[in-house]
């Protein structure tokens, strides 16, 4: 029977992988948590930007920044590693759902593989089943400690529930409050059934409560704050944002619309013969869009929040399918097209065209939106593709930066720039970083928001312009890759950028202190049109900012005439 049911989790997992295949990215963001992780590694501490301050805890995810660490120590390339991991992490999720269908809850194999593969094949689950980022390991870890303390038919684990419960609190910052609703429902889930001895409960408590406090009192004493400074920059919770977290939700749901099944499945769970099990289950496939609607909606793609409560969404959909299953060809056969009808809604709108269809019309989704950096509403699809490009704008520049300061043998001893996506700018260039959303700078984190501002993208309400940093001197307030033109395309955009700087800084006289500089860089492919960085740079104390500009002006006459610089390396 376990073989059987084994060969048949195979022929779920296949679109899985690949549908994982399809979605393979690393998001901007998961860089943050590798140069943390690089630092580390280097002798540096948990720090994001070198120095002699206290070090800064811009991550929220400190067991997976230690993962990381592990990857870097060992030179394994980062960017493949820890989406490995998460695609593991997903395939024994995936597995432990299945498994849980036929073993304890003892549904149907059709069933119980219908239901599986509704998940398998949903496009967040797949599209977060990799990106470099902890959201399916802690959906893992979420799904474990529940399995070890409420779906277990003897009594529940303590020590197993311990241990996993504890690596659920070091993964995420908030969980160690889901370890808390996990044993507040796995208490009312035994008493329902009649199992009251609270043995386990208290060794899983005593196992979290012991190895977190240690954890805990670490980070106090290293990082000096008790929240990790991620959670400053977010933005306080006030009606309007409770809105846009609410917006954030139903927008998910009218895109794939499986997620509205959770309605009715949750009457299935709470039948009479199976409400042990079924309240804690429904408790847990609502939580998390209540908690993501609490906190006010994430700007990535996909639902990233929602993704810990599928595998019990998916546990709501085997009970309706089991209930509708009876005996009779026609009754199966319409259970069977009825699943698959789900799996094809919720799967449409996660692909590329022509395939991406949604059967809400935009006009009416778009009456939900929750992002708001950029004019047009983007489909979750097209927000997927911004996350990707991102990235590779990041990579660009920061390789770009790293070759510029290397170049210019800057006099600052610790050359400094102005940043807004920080992850792979930080990463590839290595220079000290002022972030304008505030995740690894505190005064930007700690500002009070004006409630009457204008409603900005989830998780950026904090940002400010570049120059409210320049009191901090920066030695690069702005810079900018150009590639596929050619020299005189290059002169082009440098004059554009002297025209900005002197046009809209003009009351802050910013020529006086920072003069356009380019250089050519590096590409990577070595036959490839040559690439140039243009940036605004810091005038240097003992420099005269005319003479500063006379060069430019000297070296810009160069590229219109056809003279491209020398590549340094």
């Amino acid at each position: 029977m376990r073989k059987y049911r084994c060969d048949v989790f195979a022929a779920l997992w296949v679109p899985y992988a690949l549908l994982v295949y399809r979605f393979w990215f690393v998001t901007d963001d998961a860089l943050i948590s590798f140069r943390y992780a690089r630092n580390l590694v280097r002798g540096y501490g948990l720090r994001f930007n070198l120095g002699e301050h206290v070090p800064v805890e811009g991550y929220s995810n400190f067991l997976w920044v230690m993962l990381c660490t592990v990857f870097d120590f060992f030179r394994m390339d980062i960017n493949f590693w820890p989406l490995l991991v998460s695609f593991v992490c997903g395939t024994v999720l995936l597995w432990l759902v299945f498994d849980v269908l036929r073993r304890r809850l003892e549904l149907n194999t059709t069933v119980a593989a219908l239901a599986t593969l509704a998940l398998a094949c949903f496009p967040p689950f797949a599209l977060w089943s990799t990106s470099g980022m902890e959201t399916v390991p802690f959906a893992l870890l979420v799904f474990v400690t529940f399995e070890r303390l409420v779906l277990r038919r003897d009594s529940a684990a303590g020590v197993s529930a311990g241990i996993a419960g504890l690596l659920l609190a070091l993964i995420r910052l908030e969980g160690i409050a889901w370890v808390a609703v996990i044993l507040i429902l796995a208490i009312v889930s035994r008493r329902l059934a009649g199992q009251r001895g609270p043995r386990p409960f208290a060794v899983c408590t005593l196992i979290v409560c012991i190895g977190y406090a240690i954890y805990f009192g670490w980070r106090c004493w290293y990082f000096q704050e008790l929240l990790p400074n991620t959670a400053y920059a977010k933005a306080e919770l006030d009606a309007v944002r409770l809105v846009r977290g609410l917006n954030y939700v139903f927008s998910f749901a009218l895109v794939f619309l499986s997620p509205f099944l959770i309605l009715p499945g949750s009457l299935f769970a709470l039948r009479r013969k199976r409400i042990a099990v079924g309240l804690p289950i429904a408790a847990m496939a609502w939580a998390f869009p209540a908690y993501s609607a609490i906190v006010t909606g994430d700007f990535m793609a996909m639902g990233r929040f929602l993704i810990p409560g599928l595998a019990f969404s998916t546990i709501l959909l085997a009970w309706m399918l089991n209930d509708l299953w009876s005996v009779g060809w026609f009754r199966r056969s319409a259970t069977v097209v009825a699943a698959l009808i789900v799996i094809v809604v919720g799967l449409l709108p996660g692909l590329a065209e022509p395939w991406n269809c949604h059967l809400v019309p935009e006009p009416i989704r778009e009456r939900f939106r929750f992002r708001f950096n950029k004019p047009e509403f983007d489909s979750e699809y097209d927000r997927w593709q911004h996350q990707i490009e991102n990235t590779v704008k990041g990579t660009r520049l920061g390789k770009a930066l790293r070759s510029y300061v290397s170049q210019r043998h800057l006099s600052d001893k610790r050359p400094s720039y102005v940043c807004g996506g920080i992850g792979a700018v930080a990463y590839y260039s290595d220079v000290y970083l002022y972030d304008s959303n505030g995740l690894v700078t505190p005064e930007v984190a700690r500002r009070k928001l004006d409630h009457n501002q204008k409603l900005r993208t989830p998780g950026h309400e904090k940002w400010v312009p570049s120059e409210y940093f320049l009191k901090d001197n920066p030695t690069i307030l702005f810079a900018s890759v150009v590639e596929n033109a050619d020299s005189r395309g290059i002169a082009g955009a440098c004059v554009r950028e002297a025209r900005a700087l002197r046009q809209n800084y003009f009351d802050l006289r910013l020529d006086r202190r920072y003069v356009i500089d380019f250089a050519r860089v590096p590409v990577d492919d070595e036959n490839g049109s040559p690439r140039y960085i243009v940036t605004w740079t810091r005038i240097a104390a003992d420099s005269d900012p005319q003479a500063a500009w006379n060069d430019f002006e000297n070296r810009v006459r160069g590229l219109l005439r056809g003279e491209h610089l020398p590549l340094s390396r």
